[in-house]
């Protein structure tokens, strides 16, 4: 799972090392709710109209003939974990057994519910989280009935007690909560890290496997590919000479760097994020002076907060290219934070930001 949305939303993880890794990430949307990140949206023009695409994204599922032999599975895969002590992705190959057709499912997290809510018969979806309703974080908050349980971060009693036969936990769930899980011979799944479009791609098609949703699971998959390439056209079409040079900059000083889903989209667009240049991987916090060193053509800041105006207000920054020529751009957290299929419809609206 990306490191940058799931920490407030999924809430699966108490580790209080990665929180405070995360510290300026989790505080992203504090000053309002979702008004102000859905006007901005309505005022904006993309490279792809934003409702056709967000319905591409989110119904994907390709009804086929269930094959009754194709259960008990064995499904081998790639799980990477972000090491915080140190600062790595370490990775090793997992198996699973599968024993039948998963018909009461479970996720842990914001990003498998959005993958799931595409790919799977969503009668198959028995409970989410519970900040899988806050439209801030939650691209299908708006979408799941009211009557649809939902569950807190150690709410393991809860999960347990909906007898769910396949729980889609991550790499920084709490360990007590999958302890209660494995105790009471609940099936479960361990899903690791991704940062980028292609290890997000990798996941969709691994949750394909273990739920038996494959042909949905690559149709998700293709569009994501066909959006993208055509959002690229796009952003090629209206670069210039030099790649613009980008920051994304949160109210409590931190930077995106490399690993983080912000620089996946500046690759996709071709765009240089200059956090990842000067070396900063995942999230880090620095101070004016050092924004000021790099000086980014542009810088990014959550439409929820007004730190821009504090940025424009900087004595210090007075004289920085993006201060001076009034260059800083608002995104809704949402799109910030999107760890799913949902990174194509954050890097559309980036692309527009970046070339409006």
């Amino acid at each position: 799972m990306s490191m940058w949305k799931r920490w407030p939303v999924t809430a699966a993880s108490r580790c209080c090392s990665i929180k405070l890794l995360l510290a300026g990430v989790l505080l992203l949307a504090l000053n309002a709710g979702t008004a102000a990140a859905e006007s901005s949206q309505g005022a904006r023009t993309f490279p792809l109209e934003m409702d056709a695409l967000m319905g591409a994204l989110t119904d994907a599922h390709q009804p086929g003939p269930v094959d009754a032999a194709a259960f008990p599975r064995t499904v081998d895969y790639r799980y990477l974990a972000y090491d915080i002590a140190r600062d790595s992705l370490q990775e090793e190959q997992r198996s699973t057994t599968i024993p039948a057709r998963p018909q009461r499912i479970i996720p842990q997290a914001i990003g498998i519910t959005e993958i799931l809510w595409a790919i799977c018969p969503r009668e198959r979806i028995i409970a989410v989280h519970q900040s899988c309703r806050d439209r801030r974080f939650s691209f299908i908050a708006g979408q799941l009935p009211e009557n649809l349980p939902t569950y807190g971060t150690n709410d393991a009693e809860i999960v347990i007690g909906h007898r769910p036969d396949l729980v889609l936990t991550t790499y920084y769930s709490d360990e007590n909560f999958l302890h209660q899980l494995h105790r009471a011979a609940v099936p479960s799944v361990r899903l690791g890290f991704f940062g980028d479009l292609e290890q997000i791609e990798e996941q969709i098609l691994l949750i394909g496997r273990l739920i038996g949703e494959e042909r949905s699971a690559r149709r998700l998959t293709d569009t994501m590919a066909e959006k993208i390439k055509a959002i690229q056209a796009y952003a090629e079409r209206r670069r210039g000479e030099r790649p613009l040079t980008v920051l994304y900059y949160d109210n409590m000083g931190y930077v995106a760097g490399r690993h983080s889903t912000f620089d996946a989209m500046c690759r996709l667009l071709g765009v240089t994020n200059v956090a990842a240049t000067n070396g900063i991987d995942y999230f880090k916090q620095v101070d004016y002076e050092t924004l000021l060193q790099w000086n980014p053509d542009m810088i990014i800041v959550p439409a929820e907060s007004t730190f821009d105006e504090q940025l424009y207000d900087s004595k210090v920054l007075a004289s920085a290219c993006a201060i001076r020529q009034r260059n800083i751009r608002k995104i809704p957290s949402v799109y910030l934070l999107s760890a799913s299929q949902y990174l194509v419809a954050s890097t559309n609206y980036l692309a527009g930001l970046l070339y409006e």
